[in-house]
């Protein structure tokens, strides 16, 4: 009876969970062996591009399960059949009652695989495009006024309800989106956001145009970077944060939980602190040179950024000196055509190229002070976000050596005492055997103790040591594809804002050739205009 109700009850669970993962099942009869019939079951998830058929014997799974049941508990049926289930060569391996739900369990398994895949494939093969922009101050002339920028999402995700969609985020939610994504996913280089330590917070200056327009450049690839991150842009979290209406409930929610959880977990952060500082002063005794050369590229590419900023700020300095000269000399022309009314119209159009032309210079400063200038700061902080990743890996490594040398040394410490039968190890050993005498303790009963202790605590540091080594070398193969994704990443970024820099300039001197033609074709009508009035 107890076999049954088990049987009934993960045959109402697995088909919830059908239900829930919206699984079309369709069960085709299948050949009969006995008198009880065999089953194949057909899944396909519902999606419109990633449709996933996935053929399955269901022999083993819960309806030949249940029949099986049933017919052991029916008083009327002949249990011949039941016999020539168990003789059938093809389904020996079925024939035991511990093997049938080992392969229910293994069924649910490949439910749940089949269910991830189709996720994973979604999220990863979809095409995902982020854009943030339109910083817009709210609640503005009260104490609690702070900006929202405009977070557009354009992708054919199945999760999401339209393929393009609009929402405003502060940048209090990028900042609670990025602590959250380092605290799930540790073994991620998650992209860092802009600092908020700046000036302009001290000067009041945080709501104007420029402060805002330069952190929007740099949200917009924060999220940029994570739309390209394979294992990142499939958190939920980011699709909540990118489409959800009710974000602050969301944000409340995990600050709640994540607050009750940090309560629990105090004493794990003493320890990561300690273990932090043991760490520091601390080197691995077999460095991997795969992890030194990316350190090394990495601390190579912070060094060009560093100089190609320093180039950049003269350039944007000299591009804002240029932009306040052609103003200043607009204002001088204007001012000429009072006393030259001769040429009032001469002098009025040269004004206004000159004021077009340092109009071009302001939207070029902007672009390079604002954008390319910013996408390099950001880029060494990504930087430093992949040294944190090969730091963590490298502690990783430590903990493992730190662990098999405490291994072997115990080792060594229980070879030696049951190998010295009494005599002692050393200065130490002299000491404790003296303090034994002196406390009447047999020597050979605490050696043996001793011994034991040991024993128990190699076996206990033998598990740890396997753990530990497993933790690492996975650790490793992650960082191998985080380094990866980095460069990939990277050379996305460095094309769009090269580009976009490319671009700017190609306007820019577009333009300008654009105005001074335009006014050298006026000068050049004007002037037929006069020699046409002079002829008359």
């Amino acid at each position: 009876m107890d076999f049954a109700f088990l049987v009934v009850v993960i045959g109402i669970g697995g088909l919830l969970a059908i239900a829930f993962w919206d699984i079309t099942v369709t069960l085709e009869n299948g050949p009969h062996i006995g008198d009880l019939p065999t089953w194949s079951l057909e899944l396909r998830i519902s999606d419109n591009q990633s449709l996933i058929a996935y053929q399955l014997r269901f022999c083993s799974a819960f309806l030949n399960l249940i029949l099986l049941s049933l017919h052991r508990r029916a008083p009327t049926r002949n249990p011949q059949p039941f016999e020539d289930l168990l003789e059938d060569p093809e389904y020996d391996q079925l024939s035991d009652r511990d093997e049938l739900e080992a392969n229910l369990r293994d069924l649910i398994q490949d439910l749940a695989t089949v269910r991830s895949r189709a996720m994973a494939a979604d999220f990863s093969e979809g095409r995902l495009e982020t854009f943030v922009g339109s910083p817009q101050k709210e609640l503005a002339g009260t104490q609690n006024q702070y900006v929202s920028y405009q977070v557009t999402t354009k992708s054919d995700f199945q999760s999401f309800q339209k393929p393009e969609f609009t929402v405003r985020r502060r940048f209090t939610d990028f900042v609670f989106l990025y602590k959250q994504l380092s605290k799930e996913y540790p073994q991620c280089a998650v992209p860092p956001l802009p600092d908020k330590h700046k000036m302009e917070y001290v000067r009041g200056d945080r709501f104007g145009p420029d402060f805002t327009q330069r952190r929007a450049h740099s949200l917009h690839r924060f999220l940029k970077r994570i739309s390209l991150h394979p294992v990142l842009r499939r958190a939920m979290l980011v699709i909540n944060f990118l489409e959800s209406p009710d974000w602050n409930q969301h944000m409340k929610g995990r600050s709640s939980r994540a607050a009750s959880g940090s309560e629990q977990g105090s004493t794990g952060f003493v320890d990561a602190l300690a273990d932090t500082f043991v760490n520091t002063f601390t080197k691995v005794h077999k460095p991997d040179k795969r992890f030194i050369e990316v350190s090394e590229r990495a601390n190579k590419l912070s060094e060009d950024l560093a100089n190609v900023e320093k180039v950049t700020v003269k350039v944007a300095r000299r591009q804002g000196d240029l932009e306040t000269d052609y103003a200043d000399l607009a204002t001088q022309c204007q001012k000429l055509t009072a006393l030259e009314p001769a040429v009032d119209g001469t002098l009025t159009s040269f004004a206004a190229s000159v004021t077009t032309t340092s109009q071009g210079f302001k939207s070029i400063h902007d672009h390079t002070d604002q954008n390319y200038l910013t996408s390099l700061r950001d880029m060494d902080a990504y930087i430093q976000a992949l040294k944190t990743l090969l730091r963590t890996r490298e502690a990783k490594q430590l903990d493992f050596e730190q662990l098999s040398e405490y291994l072997a040394k115990s080792a060594a410490d229980r070879d030696s005492l049951a190998s010295s039968h009494g005599a002692g190890m050393g200065a130490s050993g002299f000491l404790r055997s003296k303090v034994e005498d002196f406390r009447g303790i047999d020597h050979d009963q605490a050696r043996r103790q001793r011994v034991r202790k040991l024993e128990v605590e190699i076996e206990r540091l033998t598990s740890e040591v396997e753990l530990s080594k497993k933790s690492s070398e996975a650790f490793d193969e992650h960082t191998v594809k985080e380094v990866a994704d980095f460069e990939r990443i990277k050379s996305i970024e460095f094309k769009d804002t090269l580009g976009d820099l490319a671009d700017a300039h190609v306007d820019f001197f577009q333009g300008t050739i654009e105005t001074w033609e335009g006014f050298l074709e006026d000068m050049r009508k004007e002037e037929d205009q006069r020699k046409a009035v002079g002829a008359s």
